[in-house]
């Protein structure tokens, strides 16, 4: 099973560290989605560290945007930290299917943890010029 790892950061206000290590799909994604959940039901921003993630499926995308629509709804933080090579798997499965934009997401953890503290789901639109 691909490894899945869960860490708190426990700076105020503390948020859930989830990381992805490997190739992620509908074997794991239950596993995965269970994690979320947990972790949303105690009020904890989530910050999903894809940056060792070399695939993600269509399943495990699922279980993503949904934990991200939930906190949302929650008022919690939700941001994924991507991997910094834009032609990784996990950045063309988020263009490809134009979910990209659903999240908000980061190059750096502390970046990530910085936007899931405060409150921060999914992408600000950018401010026309």
């Amino acid at each position: 099973m691909a490894p899945i790892s869960v860490t708190l950061a426990r700076r105020d206000p503390p948020a859930a560290v989830v990381a992805l290590v490997g190739e992620h799909d509908a074997y794991s994604s239950e596993r995965l989605e269970n994690e979320l959940t947990v972790l949303l039901e105690e009020g904890l921003r989530i910050v999903v560290d894809l940056r060792d993630a070399t695939f993600i499926d269509s399943t495990t995308l699922g279980v993503l945007l949904g934990a991200r629509q939930r906190a949302e709804q929650a008022g919690l933080g939700f941001a994924l930290v991507l991997p910094k090579d834009e032609y990784a798997q996990v950045h063309q499965i988020l263009e490809l299917t134009q979910l990209g934009r659903a999240f908000a997401s980061f190059s750096s953890l502390d970046d990530g943890l910085r936007a899931a503290r405060a409150g921060q789901a999914a992408r600000r639109p950018s401010k026309a010029a």
